[in-house]
């Protein structure tokens, strides 16, 4: 049996060269390598919703899946990226159901980090796997904050800003009007009206 390692998320940095994409960085659990994963806009803010603990009126996709289990009495056992082809990392779903039958399925790494973290199951790399895309990173410099004060969020890029959901961007565009930041209420709702056009 191949060695897993158990990871843990660092955080999500914008892709300067891509657009439209983020970096997820993550971290051996007892250990300081650390790789990035790419993964779109919509799988990003998913992931960051959930690490703020910001709940939405409606579910996402993501929530979806997991009430899905919940309703059928499933569990989420683990996630495990079991291989890189091309600079893709590929991931299975370990599940198992209240009867004992077990079941693994392939999913975009994006999608399964994203459902790991509603669940709280553990996340896993297979050790030789890591051992190519893992850089030794002692400093916190990859790491990007994905909730802010609104003193903070002046200091934001308009790529950054819009991992935060619209209702979070609706609250800091009133706010940042009724405190006069007009330069910044701008780019909130530049960004807020391109999120909900996106959204139609």
């Amino acid at each position: 049996m191949e060695q897993e390692v158990k990871l843990e998320i660092v955080g999500l940095v914008y892709n300067q060269s891509v657009v439209n994409t983020y970096g997820l960085v993550m971290r051996e659990a007892d250990g300081i390598r650390r790789f990035s994963v790419m993964i779109g806009e919509p799988e990003a803010q998913s992931i960051a919703l959930k690490m703020n603990n910001k709940v939405l009126a409606r579910p996402l996709t993501h929530d979806l899946i997991k009430n899905v289990l919940l309703t059928l009495h499933a569990e989420l056992k683990k996630v495990l990226i079991y291989d890189l082809v091309n600079e893709i990392f590929y991931s299975e779903l370990y599940l198992e159901t209240a009867e004992g039958k077990k079941f693994v399925i392939d999913a975009r790494t994006s999608d399964a980090v994203a459902l790991a973290v509603r669940i709280e199951c553990p996340i896993y790399i297979k050790r030789e796997i890591l051992d190519i895309v893992g850089a030794e990173v002692e400093s916190e410099e990859f790491e990007r904050k994905t909730s802010y004060t609104l003193a903070e969020l002046e200091k934001a890029s308009a790529e950054e800003m819009r991992l935060l959901s619209a209702e979070e961007l609706d609250e800091f565009l009133t706010q940042a009007v009724n405190e006069e930041k007009y330069e910044l209420a701008v780019t909130l709702r530049n960004v807020l009206e391109q999120k909900k056009s996106k959204d139609q």
